[in-house]
């Protein structure tokens, strides 16, 4: 009894709330890897992209993935470069809605040239979601920036093709209404 009141007065005891330090220190590396996890529009844009990639067959967006990180570096550089470039919470919720939308499509709907270049729009925008890294640090920040947007790219795309494969082929649909759903949401709150 007496560590449950001791609970209920720790939840209640006011401490200050640090967005982008979930994790603690853990220096710029893992924390710039583990951003897409404590970042909603980050992870919904490469959940949305793993989605949109399950969906199709792999001949068609073979290229896509090289494509996805080499834009996601982009973009990142190009907040390195341009610290006043800033990261729109709009832009980023309404491409979450395309991405999201795109998935949904059967694989004829969305050409192959149109699915690449949501692909790179995705990426570059994902890029510049962590923000520009602090002074000292730009170089682990972004290896774990890339590292981080790359794994859970290529793990989120694997489990949606795979659950596509083996359970139902609808997974990566369903997964990209959802998208879409927090895209409008994002977008919409982002106004």
């Amino acid at each position: 009894m007496r560590g449950l009141r001791f609970a209920i007065l720790a939840v209640f005891a006011p401490v200050p709330a640090f967005a982008h330090d979930a994790f603690g220190d853990l220096g710029p590396f893992y924390a710039s890897l583990l951003h897409p996890l404590a970042d909603p529009l980050q992870g919904v844009l490469l959940l949305g992209t793993a989605a949109f990639l399950a969906g199709r067959p792999l001949s068609t967006v073979r290229p896509a993935l090289p494509i996805f990180l080499a834009a996601a570096a982009l973009g990142y550089a190009a907040i390195g470069m341009r610290p006043d470039l800033a990261f729109s919470p709009l832009l980023g919720g309404c491409l979450a809605l395309i991405a999201g939308l795109a998935a949904t499509l059967p694989d004829p709907y969305v050409p192959r040239m149109p699915g690449l270049v949501l692909v790179a729009a995705t990426g570059a925008l994902a890029g510049l979601a962590p923000g520009a890294p602090l002074a000292g640090s730009a170089l682990q920040a972004s290896l774990g920036t890339l590292a981080g947007i790359a794994a859970l790219t290529t793990l989120a795309w694997y489990a949606f093709d795979s659950a596509g494969r083996r359970v139902t082929p609808i997974v990566p649909k369903v997964v990209g209404s959802w998208v879409a759903a927090i895209g409008i949401l994002i977008a919409a709150f982002s106004l």
